[in-house]
């Protein structure tokens, strides 16, 4: 029988770095790992990916995009690296995303576009570049074993092209396939992660790889959808039948504190763990990293340790217990009793019941707050999109005050854990009570911050839902609390500081943490819809929707990661794509988001559509009402109102309105008025 999978993955997604490289592969060779994957800057466009780490051969015209002291430096550590796993055993892989063409690859091969103007997948020159991609990897890199593939995120996402002459799942077939076939006549190893939000695009992808070859490994997540704490167990395993599986796992925090929260994960790793082996699965490769945060030296570094012993069916306990007396001496007991309970108080704090509510560890922004219904959680009837992968089945939101007695609970036991940790002081080297006190006061910050945050979201949501005044000031005064705890977090713990750490890794670059840029959106926000509402409530309508707002609400419906708000001068927005997928994504049309609008039965209907231009793009966009889809195009991006005249004659007093991204330009949906 071949010896199980025991793996990892690291560097994700940041680009590759030699001491640290180095040292985890010298971990994993001490630890009895046997598989070995190195993720790198996935989403970065030079640097991501196979591409980004190798020079093309025949396409060399576009290795002058490329950035070369990167490529170099991956062709000497990598190899470095890939010899030392091969001596030890073990296999090393690298992560990579498809479809992937250069920038400039449609401008040179014009003939790969199809009528509308998207890559035409099926095109030969796709499948050769393809191809020597693949070849040129594998000749840069000969002792690399194989590479992990995903098919998302990417700048021709696969299962996002609405036009094209092959299906979903005709062309995921075809895009894998290329792969798979060249990887196995070079004797390497193809993997396949499905990584689907919907249930229907997971069906189309093992539809797809189940066609290929019933060798091909499936590696999916433990959790369904993404890497929450309270997830259910990836019922999408059931459709794996005819393919090996490999399960990922996270046992860093991706989506709980990223390592700067002290977490020790015993109850959910082996709850995962015991669910998985129930399917046999041929292993494991768990992440161990986050955006250049790393667990070694770290209390999390214990997580390391559980998921090892789960594989090596050793005692959970007695591999926690040897960890904490390791790092911790003779205050191994009382450390390992700080650590037990972080991953309660951690669901208590970034969660509502069961629902995510923070934004991969991080401090939300306002368009995660609305794009992900979280203000819509807040209201006395919350009205909740039934087809969103983050929202459990049967959800039932508890009461609000039992909300915020919870999100109290967390605050009170962070307090506790912070007084115990005081009596260590002395008795642990500075080092180790220095990485504990910044674990644990983060932690205190941070369960300080989500409390304000829900005083935040529920004044607002009440505010919307009555009209009174009083919940507005709530909300406000909470905002303020908000700035207060911010500079409490900076003034105690520096850079170390939770929000300003992790701030420096998104793109808000301009303030010192993401929290006073929240404060400056939502008020920002606020001012524009609440203006908006009274001039739209003076017209008389029969019914509108300031898009993109707070009291967006009207059974909202939208493409995953591909419908996002946006607050601009001219005021808030919903965008039929996303502001991410405007930088990196090539490909023409994706983007769509739908409404249920109030009309008047047995009557002519005049529905107008506000609209403007993402930067200086041109307007374009269709918008769509049961067989009846109108096309709106204006060659400037000002904002402007477009008319659509809708005859209703069955008597019915509502509709769905529809709207597409149909070019590369991304139109931004203002309001909409039925009259």
């Amino acid at each position: 029988m071949a010896k199980r999978i025991k793996g990892m993955s690291m560097c994700n997604p940041v680009r590759l770095e030699r001491d640290y490289l180095l040292h985890t592969a010298r971990y994993a060779i001490e630890n009895g790992y046997t598989h070995f994957e190195m993720i790198g800057p996935t989403h970065d466009p030079v640097r991501g990916n196979c591409d980004g780490m190798i020079y093309y051969r025949k396409y060399a015209q576009f290795n002058s995009d490329k950035d070369a002291e990167y490529v170099d430096m991956c062709l000497e550590l990598v190899n470095e690296v890939c010899d030392m796993m091969k001596a030890a055993g073990i296999k090393t892989y690298y992560w990579h995303h498809e479809l992937e063409i250069p920038y400039r690859f449609d401008e040179v091969y014009p003939e790969i576009h199809n009528a509308d103007g998207d890559v035409e997948v099926s095109h030969p020159l796709v499948k050769d570049f393809l191809v020597n991609k693949i070849e040129d990897f594998f000749h840069a890199y000969p002792s690399m074993d194989g590479i992990v593939l995903t098919l998302h995120e990417t700048r021709i996402p696969l299962l996002k092209l609405k036009n094209q002459k092959l299906d979903k799942i005709e062309r995921v077939k075809y895009v894998t396939e290329i792969l798979y076939d060249t990887c196995k006549r070079l004797g390497k190893e193809l993997i396949v992660r499905p990584f689907a939000s919907m249930l229907s695009d997971y069906d189309d992808l093992m539809a797809a790889y189940g066609q290929i070859s019933g060798e091909l490994v499936v590696c999916d997540k433990w959790t369904q959808f993404d890497w929450s704490l309270t997830m259910p167990h990836n019922e999408f395993f059931d459709k794996i039948r005819n393919n090996p599986l490999m399960v990922e796992t996270d046992i860093f925090g991706e989506y709980f504190g990223k390592g700067f929260l002290p977490i020790m994960l015993k109850d959910h790793i082996v709850n995962k763990y015991a669910y998985c082996e129930g399917y046999e699965p041929k292993g494991y490769v768990s992440r161990i990293d986050r955006n250049g945060f790393i667990p070694f030296g770290t209390p999390n570094e214990v997580n390391l340790e559980i998921m090892s012993a789960c594989q090596d069916g050793r005692d959970v306990d007695e591999a926690i217990d040897a960890f904490f007396k390791r790092e911790y001496g003779d205050c191994a007991a009382e450390v390992r009793r700080l650590m037990e309970g972080t991953e309660d108080i951690q669901i208590k704090m970034f969660y509502i019941n069961k629902v995510e509510f923070s934004m991969l560890s991080l401090f939300p922004s306002l368009s995660y707050i609305i794009t992900a219904q979280k203000i819509e959680m807040f209201r006395d009837k919350p009205e909740l999109e039934p087809t969103a992968w983050y929202i459990p089945k049967n959800y039932v939101r508890p009461p609000l005050s039992e909300l915020t007695r919870v999100k109290r609970e967390a605050v009170l036991e962070s307090e506790a854990k912070l007084e115990t940790l005081a009596r260590l002081e002395g008795r642990l080297s500075h080092e180790k009570y220095h990485g504990l006190y910044t674990r644990f006061m983060n932690m205190l910050i941070a369960a300080r911050l989500w409390e304000q945050l829900t005083f935040v979201c529920i004044g607002l949501a009440r505010f919307f839902e009555t009209k009174e005044d009083k919940y507005v000031k709530d909300a406000f005064a909470a905002m303020d609390e908000l700035l207060v705890i911010d500079r409490e977090g900076f003034d105690a713990l520096g850079e170390e500081y939770y929000c300003y750490a992790l701030g420096r890794t998104t793109e808000v670059k301009k303030t010192r943490s993401n929290v006073p840029f929240f404060v400056e959106q939502v008020s920002h926000a606020f001012k524009l819809e609440s203006d908006e509402i009274r001039r739209l409530e003076a017209k008389g309508l029969t019914d509108y929707v300031v898009c993109g707002g707070f009291n967006e609400r009207h059974s909202l419906k939208k493409e995953i990661n591909f419908s996002s708000t946006h607050t601009r001068e001219e005021g808030v927005c919903r965008l039929a794509g996303s502001a991410r997928g405007k930088a990196w994504s090539v490909i023409k049309a994706h983007g769509w988001f739908s409404y249920e609008l109030n009309v008047k039965p047995n009557a002519e209907n005049l529905i107008t559509i506000t609209a403007g231009g993402w930067d200086s793009d041109s307007i374009d966009f269709s918008a769509t009402v049961g067989e009846d889809k109108r096309i709106y195009r204006d060659v400037s991006p000002v904002k402007r109102a477009f008319e659509l005249v809708y005859n209703e004659n069955e008597g019915k007093d509502k509709i769905t309105l529809r709207i597409d991204r149909i070019t590369e330009n991304m139109p931004l949906i203002y309001t909409i008025e039925v009259k």
